[in-house]
């Protein structure tokens, strides 16, 4: 997979990805488009077991965004990153703080209301691709490329 996206993208891409820990996100609509279109400035991971990217990525990492069931459509690096344990943390007290950066609706909070961790990622510098396919397999909404 990784020889399959940096076959894509530019010199200059991969000058700034070059010697940076690469993952790979699934993002679905609206989502996704509220993020290209730079309305969503954080992107959220919500899951009831520690799976990825939960407690494993930094900042400075970055993120090839994919589309769900569609092609790699951009990429961003990641100004900062939060982790919260849903036990520790109120959902409630995420959903005030950081609503308007992730740009979220009452049905998505609904719909996150039994998860026990959360992973907040800051969305800095997002670069838009030509879209390209990947060979990925599996329902994995999160994936560490190199």
């Amino acid at each position: 997979m990784y020889n399959e996206i940096i076959s894509n993208l530019s010199k200059k891409d991969l000058d700034l990805i070059k010697g940076k820990r690469i993952h790979l996100g699934i993002f679905s609509e609206p989502y996704l488009t509220y993020m290209l279109d730079g309305k969503k400035t954080i992107e959220s991971r919500f899951s009831k077991n520690k799976i990825l990217p939960y407690h494993n990525i930094n900042e400075d990492d970055i993120v090839i965004v994919k589309k769900s069931s569609g092609s790699v459509v951009a990429y961003f690096t990641i100004k900062k990153v939060l982790f919260f344990d849903l036990t520790v943390t109120s959902i409630i007290d995420i959903k005030n703080k950081y609503s308007k950066g992730l740009q979220v609706d009452d049905s998505f909070w609904n719909s996150k209301k039994n998860s026990r961790y959360a992973t907040l990622i800051f969305i800095d510098k997002l670069v838009k691709l030509p879209a390209f396919n990947i060979n990925k397999k599996g329902m994995q909404t999160w994936l560490i490329v190199k």
